[in-house]
């Protein structure tokens, strides 16, 4: 094990300090990871205990799961946690949340959310799950001490992990690995054509005659596949290990989410070792992860491959580089390595399905197209049929996955979803500033509480109380609002538990107190 004590905290960054490799997300998650392990207090406490765990995290999968683990940790030494928050594996522990027999999935169909009771008022309710974790985790000491960007970023993984779980047990798809290729690249077996290019046209021939391969696909109630990929059973790396390798996903409409409970089916139950990255950057040959989320992009792998210059091929999207002689294909360019398997040619004589065939390339689809336009996928710059555009949404000239986009709740316009400006007070997203603010507003006023004098509002009722305040214009009290922290400031008059802003000075009582004395007599 590595030990760091603080003085070798310059040495330390420098090991970590992470150089940027063109991917920003990449970059992104090593600042992440930079920002929690450089926190002096994490030497000081090493250093007294001679536990350095924390220190030596090396990468963001082993950040995830160790906070988490530590949080539960925390949460179940605690004796002002009592009540058991089930969601997914995780055991979280809370003064305030529970969660009953669905552990945590809303019934309703919501994904996105998070079913739990209040212990307080013992009613259920759902709360989106990033949102929900991030209270689970600040009841907790160890929580309270994470940085603000690892609580996002734990926020951010855990909410795709729950969406991911809610889904697989809502819809209650079944998985199937064997080699019913044929099944895979039928339309009439699935539920679309995925906007794959090899849908119905006999080129799955390859995956039954030329590799080592699997057909992994995921079942609806109805006998239908949602969601399909190919695994790769003998994949080899530099080092001569040998990897199971799930090949890059398709799914009905292209639903992330889909994709990713096939993954997570497929590691559930011990079929692969990795797989194709999910969403943005899928469509990279060396974009493989391993199953707890590390990436592999820094290793080169091949397969065997037997296919004659004759024979049937289908697209290939990652072992695309073939040594003919070697009867050998990569996911890197290497020499020897001149056939490219990255083709809607029936096989590597360049013959087509069609004699009169487009020239065209939608990537989006990975299929032919005979006119293309650029358009946005996930951050992705992709090509796209001119005539199959209906998953694009138009903003100002420029074509978006309708995943990406989103509509602001205040004015209605359209925006990209990155570009989103959250409200935590409404709980909705907007497309800049000023809107979230006008948003605010209104929904102060409509639900908070408003005080005449101090002339603003205030969330809580109970933090306000009335006076009477003297109105010359009606020559009479109208009762008014304060905040009873303003009021504990003042020397307002109390007659009978009543404030008063102002009395008669001559006789030292309420106006119309001595109005009424004055008419009794």
């Amino acid at each position: 094990m590595l030990c760091y004590n603080f003085k070798d905290y310059a040495g330390f960054q420098e090991r970590f300090g992470f150089v940027e490799h063109g991917n920003g997300e990449k970059s992104r998650k090593n600042k992440i990871l930079l920002a929690y392990i450089k926190q002096p207090s994490l030497f000081k406490e090493a250093s007294r205990t001679g536990d350095y765990s924390l220190i030596n995290i090396s990468s963001m999968s082993e950040l995830k799961q160790t906070m988490l683990q530590r949080v539960q940790e925390s949460g179940c030494n605690d004796e002002s946690l009592p009540n058991k928050v089930q969601l997914i594996n995780y055991t979280f522990y809370s003064s305030k949340y529970a969660t009953d027999e669905f552990n945590g999935v809303c019934q309703d169909g919501d994904i996105k959310c998070i079913r739990y009771k209040n212990c307080n008022d013992g009613r259920t309710y759902k709360m989106k799950a990033g949102k929900l974790l991030q209270a689970l985790i600040l009841e907790t000491e160890f929580g309270r001490t994470l940085p603000e960007q690892v609580l996002v970023y734990l926020m951010e993984e855990f909410a795709t992990d729950f969406q991911s779980y809610s889904s697989t047990t809502l819809i209650e798809n079944t998985l199937f690995v064997n080699k019913e290729f044929s099944r895979i690249y039928s339309s009439s077996a699935c539920v679309g054509d995925f906007g794959s290019c090899m849908v119905d046209r006999g080129h799955y021939y390859f995956f039954d005659n030329a590799i080592d391969a699997s057909a992994a696909y995921l079942e609806n109630k109805d006998g239908e596949i949602v969601a399909r990929c190919i695994v790769y059973n003998k994949v080899y790396d530099e080092d001569g290990k040998v990897w199971r390798l799930a090949e890059r996903q398709y799914s009905r409409g292209s639903d992330n989410k889909l994709k990713r409970a096939l993954v997570d089916a497929l590691i559930r139950e011990k079929y692969i070792d990795g797989f194709k990255a999910i969403g943005a950057g899928c469509g990279a040959a060396s974009s493989f992860e391993d199953i707890e989320g590390n990436s592999l992009s820094d290793k080169k792998f091949r397969i065997e491959c037997d296919l004659d210059c004759e024979d049937t091929l289908s697209y290939q999207d990652s072992f695309k580089w073939y040594d003919i002689d070697k009867r050998i294909a990569y996911n890197y360019p290497e020499a020897g390595a001149d056939y490219g398997l990255d083709t809607t040619d029936i096989n590597l004589y360049g013959d087509g399905d069609d004699e009169d065939e487009p020239q065209e390339y939608d990537s989006y689809h990975q299929r032919d197209a005979w006119d293309v336009c650029t358009v946005w996928v996930h951050g992705e710059r992709e090509t796209c049929d001119i005539d199959e555009l209906d998953d694009f949404i138009e903003i100002n000239g420029t074509y978006y996955h309708e995943d990406d986009v989103t509509t602001c709740s205040k004015c209605g316009k359209l925006h990209l979803s990155d570009n989103s400006v959250y409200s935590e007070l409404t709980d909705s997203d907007y497309c800049c500033e000023d809107c979230k603010e006008a948003a605010e507003q209104k929904y102060i006023e409509e639900n908070w509480h408003y005080s005449d004098y101090d002339k603003t509002y205030f969330e809580d009722k109970k933090d306000l109380t009335t006076y009477l305040s003297w109105d010359w214009n009606v020559v009479n009290y109208t009762t008014k609002t304060i905040s009873k922290h303003t009021l504990e400031k003042l020397s307002f008059y109390l007659f009978n538990g009543v404030y008063y802003d102002r009395i008669n000075p001559i006789t030292g009582l309420p106006y119309y107190v001595e109005e009424a004395e004055e008419v009794a007599a």
